[in-house]
């Protein structure tokens, strides 16, 4: 592209500068015609003498005058002399027939081997074209300027070209080695190599340099992924397993001749206990896989928040009170004075108990749990506050993030909150988590009471 242009250029300025010079010489072939072509001899001698007077006065060495006759035979030149010469030119042709205007002609001499440019304009006697005077004018000289210029601007273009190729190389240079060193990490990740380190000292503020860090940055994620998810598949296999074993070893005892009534009732109970906690886990399983492909959809009504805050926690009340934990509710305003808002019943009270649930999981024996809740003209707010175990500060921002676990002794398979967080996402709201480590856990979600309106908008 840049040798396209440096050519176009060039010709386009050689063309300039032919038109350019040539333009001179016609108007100064035209300003030595000008009173002639405007005059009415009364003889053609006359004609002749005033002609050769005017070029007495103005003699220029490099412009030649020629009187010729109508039977195209020159009479006179510069010099004077007859030479009986019959020229056929267009200019002479064209101004003999009485065409208006200038009649300028250029040609080569074939014997000299000059280019010339010519003018001709008819004597007119009595208004009567009796003869033609030609003024010529030598354009080698200009045709060895364009030559001179010619071939500077050749070289000129030729020593751009040898910049410009220098600079492409430097510059292919900065995007070739990247995208090389981005074409091995390719294949280093594609075999599975997903701890890569790029030299990002030789990469360039631009485009690429982006597109190389993005990269590395996508590597470390996609590795940080796949941890996760082994850390995920252990969890949950753990969390599989610890069920099974408990359901198949009661199921075998309770298979026993002679068991007591009181041993019969405590596998029953361990058995469903252990059945449900599968049910939970597998249900979890589910929502993420809905969640992973855009599957889960909202059934919108209205929704008493309220009686879900008491629900909940009233379902949970056993299990807080088999660890002696303190699990109440609290309401801003009294509680026939708040509404109820739109939104998905079911799925908000799987928000709440997963939110209650993971308290009573991370606070000790003694501990306390206050769901509350408060509500405004635009906006319904829940929050569950505890004085758990807590969270490290630099895992506040991990662990809404699937398959994220702070401890993976815990049971869990640590996408309850990451599933929790998608369906606040989908109600057009917003989950906020404060923490400090041993003092314990906040977590508030903010609902808009007309949310109908809100997804209309």
């Amino acid at each position: 592209m840049i040798a396209i242009t440096v050519v176009l250029f060039e010709v386009l300025f050689i063309f300039y500068m032919k038109e350019y010079y040539h333009g001179m010489a016609r108007t100064y072939l035209e300003q030595q015609v000008d009173n002639i072509s405007a005059t009415n001899f009364t003889s053609f001698e006359d004609a002749i003498n005033d002609i050769l007077e005017r070029e007495g006065v103005n003699k220029d060495i490099n412009l030649g005058i020629q009187i010729i006759n109508k039977d195209k035979e020159v009479l006179l030149d510069e010099y004077g002399i007859k030479t009986g010469e019959k020229l056929n030119y267009d200019d002479i042709n064209n101004a003999l027939a009485g065409i208006e205007g200038y009649n300028i002609f250029t040609y080569n001499i074939l014997k000299t081997k000059d280019h010339v440019m010519s003018i001709s304009v008819p004597i007119k006697i009595n208004n009567s074209i009796e003869g033609v005077v030609r003024y010529s004018i030598s354009l080698n000289e200009v045709d060895n300027v364009m030559i001179r210029m010619g071939i500077g601007i050749f070289f000129g273009g030729i020593f751009i070209l040898f910049i410009c190729f220098l600079l492409s190389l430097r510059f292919a240079d900065s995007l070739i080695k990247p995208i090389q060193d981005l074409k091995k990490t390719a294949n280093q990740l594609a075999q599975g190599n997903y701890n890569i380190t790029l030299n990002n000292e030789k990469l360039h503020d631009d485009e690429i340099g982006d597109l190389v860090r993005t990269f590395e940055h996508m590597a470390k994620e996609i590795d940080k992924t796949r941890k996760l998810k082994e850390e995920f598949i252990s969890s949950v296999s753990h969390e599989l397993r610890t069920p099974l074993t408990s359901i198949k070893g009661w199921s075998e005892t309770l298979g026993y001749e002679g068991i007591s009534k009181e041993e019969l009732d405590l596998g029953l109970g361990i058995i469903q206990d252990e059945t449900e906690r599968l049910i939970t886990l597998v249900e979890e399983l589910l929502d993420f896989s809905r969640l992973a492909s855009d599957r889960i959809r909202l059934q919108i009504g209205n929704v008493n928040v309220a009686k879900l805050a008491k629900d909940v926690v009233n379902q949970l009340g056993v299990k807080a009170r088999e660890k002696n934990i303190t699990l109440l509710t609290e309401f801003n305003t009294k509680e026939r004075d708040i509404v109820e808002i739109q939104g998905d019943k079911n799925r908000l009270r799987q928000v709440l108990i997963n939110l209650v649930q993971n308290s009573i999981k991370f606070t000790d024996e003694g501990g306390y749990i206050v769901v509350r809740l408060s509500q405004g003209e635009e906006y319904t707010t829940f929050s569950v506050t505890d004085n758990g175990i807590g969270i490290e500060k630099q895992n506040l921002d991990k662990v809404l993030e699937k398959f994220f676990q702070e401890d993976y002794n815990k049971s869990g398979s640590g996408i309850g909150l990451a599933i929790s967080n998608e369906i606040i996402k989908l109600h057009k709201g917003k989950m906020i988590l404060e923490s400090e480590k041993g003092e314990g856990t906040n977590i508030t979600f903010t609902l808009k009471n007309n949310l109908i309106d809100d997804i209309a908008e």
